[in-house]
C-alpha cells in the first residue's frame, strides 16, 4: 500500500533580532495562499448576441497564517511586541523519527520550511478552566518561500 508522506508537527519561529526563536506552545498553523482576481467578460466577435464568457485576470497573490496553541508566559512580551509589527517567520514541517533515541526521547526530522515576513493582525487569548490558549493571525507580505531540509544555523533570516 502506498500512503502520502506527511508532516507530524510544525515548529513556528519568529525573528527576534538577528536569529529565529521557537514560539514554544504554538502547536498548530494554517497557511492560506490565495490569488486575488477579477472577472472579465468579452463577447465573441463571431457571435455578438451570445452570452459573454468569463475570463479571469489574476491581479495579485497573498498569503496569511493562523497559528495557535497555549499561552507561554515566558514569551508573552515577544507575542505582545509582534502585534502590528513586520516580523520574519519560519514554519518548520517535521516528522517524528521511527523509534526512540538513546534515553527514550523521541526525535524528529525537518522536511523543510516556509519563510516570509508578516504582520500579526490579531492575538486572541482564551483563559479559564484548565487551559490558557492563544490564536494569532498574520497577514503575509511578499513571497512565502519553501526550502527543503532544516534551516542552516548560519542562514540569514528574512528582514
Amino acid at each position: 500500500m502506498s500512503v502520502p508522506t506527511e508532516p507530524d508537527y510544525i515548529v513556528v519561529q519568529a525573528k527576534d533580532g538577528t536569529t529565529f526563536v521557537d514560539l514554544c506552545g504554538v502547536e498548530t498553523a494554517g497557511v492560506n495562499q490565495t490569488v486575488n482576481a477579477s472577472d472579465r467578460f468579452r463577447r465573441d466577435c463571431a457571435r455578438p448576441a451570445a452570452i459573454p464568457e468569463r475570463t479571469v485576470r489574476v491581479n495579485s497573490r497573498q498569503w496569511d497564517l493562523t497559528a495557535g496553541g497555549v499561552i507561554n508566559m515566558d514569551q508573552f512580551d515577544l507575542y505582545t511586541s509582534a502585534l502590528g509589527a513586520r516580523v520574519g517567520y519560519r514554519l518548520l514541517y517535521g516528522r517524528y523519527d521511527d523509534g526512540l533515541a538513546e534515553g527514550g526521547e523521541r526525535t524528529g526530522t525537518i522536511f523543510g520550511y516556509r519563510e516570509g515576513r508578516a504582520v500579526m493582525t490579531a492575538a486572541n487569548e482564551t483563559l479559564g478552566g484548565e487551559e490558557a490558549t492563544a490564536e494569532f493571525t498574520f497577514a503575509g507580505e511578499g513571497v512565502l518561500t519553501w526550502t527543503v531540509g532544516a534551516p542552516d544555523a548560519a542562514s540569514a533570516p528574512v528582514t
